[in-house]
């Protein structure tokens, strides 16, 4: 089998493919609204070919599917999102994705040409784990259409932050994980004919630690911690640091490692922890809205949180890398939308007030190409533009303005700001030690006793973690998210995946508490932050003694239905 470029060299598409295969279908389904360049087509125009095409005629038609096509995400281009009913007027103009013509579509996205069809990769789509053992992933029942050998490539291109697990066999049929953390792995399998490459199968890894029981079969924990007095406001302090820097609730070995160490320890080791920062990192995509495909997989870009953790790049820097991303770019195309939402979003500008409206028209022209002046400072490319916002104090104003409002909860103080922006300004590597500052400063500490709602990304987070012991992957996450933020009131779903995660085979409780007292103490200290006053104490060990109704189950879902759970 000769050598295939990579995924990330696709195939280009065929003209021929395209015109004995795909124009004539196009034609009887979108001719109607596509033909005429002042309709409802938009940019996507047909020219009708009668019954003797003209070879030129064909070649436009072409070069149009061409400009709606994603070489590296296919499946995702906008001529096929469009032909299922996603953002078309007109509605779906196929039946669904299985639909022979619209494969055929796709396959014309893919670079099939009339000799060959793209293969298809296929994995078992769910696979358990425990850290430290293998997991074996077959790809064996991945095909050809046209019968050629299959090579095959295999990477993660999701983990739990700070996991350095690695595949053996990444270009075999089958590839080997050893999940080093518990959490949620997804790899993919891309396979290839020698020409062209399969979209990606993917394979959700769900990994957790191996369990120790005592001898009385319950799961082992320290013996001395749930049974000292502890403190309430300590133990809040823990829980809001994990929430607001690793964007998940801590587990209750993490609780007791850290519950007799300092607070400033405690900071400083979260500062230089590449978890800490692949948060960070998500919480800028987020903010950017490069999500989905415009969402970093893999390159320089996704190295930031270990070179933030390892202090090779400063966090005003990191931004700005992110912003001159070629994942930025697409999401932001033309020189309109990306000047705004840089001048938005980097500057806390409002474009549309009159008095920004000439620095907005100067940054157009200067991401156009041509010499142009913004912020009195000159330049004729989009690099010049970044480089220039990038060196403006509000940029650091912004930065920190919202990293406080993220801490805090609250706005942050314009004369402090001011005096915080120009330090870093001058010195953009103290932007670390200003933020372990704001974390051992008396304001935040004293924040832990005004509890305030879970945000919806790190409620997610916690959830799955206080659930299944282990943290969503992106597709997971994404889904709950996106239910999370169509509903004014997100209360009620949230209650609901709290049951569903509860009920799915992944949480793995016990049937019966066997020492009912120990259970209730480590899950309200693990799930609420606080031990469980006498009186609850009391309710729930009777009704797990007593009741036959009770469970573990049924404990961890009140927990995590009450008002308390859902706030920090």
């Amino acid at each position: 089998m000769a050598a295939a470029p990579g995924p990330d060299a696709p195939a280009a598409p065929d003209l021929l493919f395209f015109t004995r295969k795909v124009a004539p279908d196009l034609q009887a389904r979108c001719s109607g609204c596509h033909s005429d360049p002042q309709g409802a087509g938009g940019k996507f125009l047909l020219e009708p070919l009668g019954e003797k095409p003209d070879s030129e005629a064909v070649i436009r038609n072409f070069r149009s599917a061409l400009a709606q096509l994603e070489p590296h995400d296919p499946a995702r281009s906008r001529l096929l999102l469009r032909a299922l009913g996603e953002g078309h007027p007109a509605g779906a103009v196929y039946a669904s994705r299985s639909a022979p013509d619209f494969e055929t579509l796709l396959h014309f996205a893919m670079g099939a040409t009339l000799e060959n069809r793209p293969p298809e990769a296929i994995v078992e789509p769910r696979r358990d784990a425990e850290t430290g053992k293998e997991v074996a992933l077959d790809g064996a029942l991945s095909a050809d259409p046209d019968g050629g050998k299959l090579g095959y490539r295999w990477q993660v291109v999701d983990r739990p932050p700070g996991s350095r697990a690695k595949l053996e066999g990444a270009d075999a049929q089958a590839a080997r994980l050893v999940p080093d953390l518990p959490g949620a792995y997804r790899v993919e399998l891309r396979v290839t004919d020698g020409a062209l490459w399969s979209l990606p199968a993917f394979v959700a890894v769900s990994a957790r630690a191996p369990e120790t029981r005592t001898s009385a079969g319950t799961p082992s924990m320290k013996q001395s911690f749930t049974d000292r007095a502890l403190d309430p406001k300590r133990l809040r302090l823990i829980r809001r640091l994990f929430l607001d820097l690793k964007w998940r609730s801590p587990r209750l070995e993490e609780v007791a490692e850290w519950y007799d160490r300092p607070h400033a320890e405690m900071v400083r080791a979260f500062l230089k922890d590449e978890e800490t920062w692949t948060a960070w990192f998500e919480g800028q995509l987020y903010y950017f809205l490069l999500l989905d495909s415009f969402r970093p997989k893999e390159g320089p870009l996704t190295a930031l949180p270990g070179r933030l953790a390892k202090g090779e790049v400063t966090v005003p820097r990191a931004v700005e890398e992110i912003v001159r991303s070629q994942y930025f770019n697409a999401r932001n195309p033309g020189n309109d939308t990306f000047v705004t939402v840089v001048l938005e979003q980097c500057l806390g500008m409002t474009v549309q007030d009159r008095r920004n409206i000439p620095t907005l028209e100067a940054g157009k022209k200067m991401y156009d190409g041509y010499k142009a002046k913004v912020f009195k400072e000159e330049g004729d490319s989009q690099a010049d533009l970044v480089r220039i916002v990038f060196a403006q104090l509000d940029m650091h104003r912004q930065l920190l303005r919202r990293t406080w409002k993220d801490l805090h909860g609250t706005d942050i103080d314009p004369k402090r700001l001011d005096g915080w922006a120009a330090a870093c300004a001058t010195r953009p590597e103290g932007f670390v030690p200003l933020l372990e500052e704001w974390l051992l400063a008396p304001a935040y500490v004293d924040g832990v006793g005004k509890p305030r709602p879970k945000a919806e990304i790190p409620y997610v987070r916690a959830l799955f973690l206080d659930t299944l012991d282990r943290l969503p992957a992106y597709d997971e996450l994404r889904n709950v998210r996106n239910a999370f933020l169509s509903l004014a009131d997100p209360t009620p779903i949230r209650l609901v995946m709290g049951r569903v995660l509860l009920e799915s085979a992944e949480a793995r409780l016990p049937a019966s508490a066997v020492d009912a007292p120990r259970f209730v103490d480590e899950q309200f200290v693990r799930l609420l932050a606080r031990p469980a006053t006498a009186a609850e104490r009391g309710a729930f060990v009777d009704a797990l003694k007593n009741d036959p109704g009770v469970n573990p189950r049924l404990v961890l879902l009140t927990l995590i239905s009450s008002p308390e759970y859902q706030s920090y």
